[in-house]
């Protein structure tokens, strides 16, 4: 469970290069850099104190455990889904949403715009991999969303679901960044001239996140099969939250390599 990067990846512009074609004097390329790369970084440092990113990963390992287990209405309940029949891949993500909202307001006074970050990040990597699983020549039944659901348990699924969760989560945090400043951005003389330029630099963000990000897929499949399959235990959120600490000094590396830091 070192930090095994995959060597090489196929030619894309780093966050240097990216936003260079997007810069047109008034802010400095290396420094644009630094500040939305820092910002990414400090925010996944932060989100380890927040309760609510750390029920947003811990539900995404147990709600397909509680989906497959023999008596599913049961541990579902155990977890804080109160309507065991999810029939639909609206209703897994309602479930998710609902169990979500309640840590909210539970912790209410510590909850920080992070918190609410992760939840729309579970909530997309869940419905990302839920429709991946499921059957495209016909519509799903209930059975096919409570087997594609329960199936998500597996050690390569939760990689899939965790590199998601993470690419999306620190999408989001630079989003959070950067939109608060589009006026400042948009506009002859700024770092976007048009609409346009923006979307390039929004798609850009995305593959640079989910790049930086991919890295998650071998630690956290081997962190599940050791912890959870191979020893047995049980994954509370405590272990979630240590996972999340190695992941987030993973992840602050990546970002580090990807915006050019020697």
């Amino acid at each position: 469970m070192g930090h095994q990067r995959l060597g090489k990846l196929p030619a894309f512009k780093m966050l240097p290069d990216i936003i260079k074609y997007l810069v047109s004097g008034g802010t400095p390329t290396a420094e644009l850099v630094n500040q939305v790369t820092e910002f990414g970084r400090d925010a996944l440092k932060a989100a380890l104190n927040d309760k609510v990113f750390i029920e947003a990963l811990w539900l995404l390992i147990s709600l397909p455990q509680a989906a497959a287990a023999k008596n599913s209405a049961e541990s579902l309940a155990t977890i804080g889904v109160r309507d065991p029949n999810l029939s639909s891949v609206s209703d897994v993500l309602v479930a998710y949403d609902q169990c979500l909202e309640r840590a909210q307001r539970s912790h209410h006074s510590h909850s920080t715009d992070l918190g609410e970050i992760a939840r729309q990040a579970g909530l997309s990597a869940l419905g990302e991999a839920l429709s991946n699983s499921l059957p495209s020549l016909w519509a799903p039944t209930a059975n096919d969303i409570r087997t594609s659901l329960a199936a998500l348990k597996g050690t390569e699924q939760f990689s899939a679901l965790a590199h998601g969760f993470y690419s999306k989560f620190v999408e989001r945090v630079i989003h959070y960044y950067v939109d608060r400043n589009l006026h400042k951005m948009v506009g002859a003389e700024r770092v976007a001239r048009s609409v346009h330029d923006l979307r390039a630099f929004n798609e850009s963000i995305r593959r640079h996140c989910d790049e930086a990000a991919l890295i998650m897929r071998a630690f956290s499949r081997d962190w599940l099969g050791k912890n959870h399959y191979k020893d047995g235990k049980q994954i509370s959120k405590d272990d979630v939250k240590r996972f999340s600490a190695h992941a987030v000094d993973k992840i602050r590396i990546e970002l580090d390599i990807r915006k050019g830091a020697q």
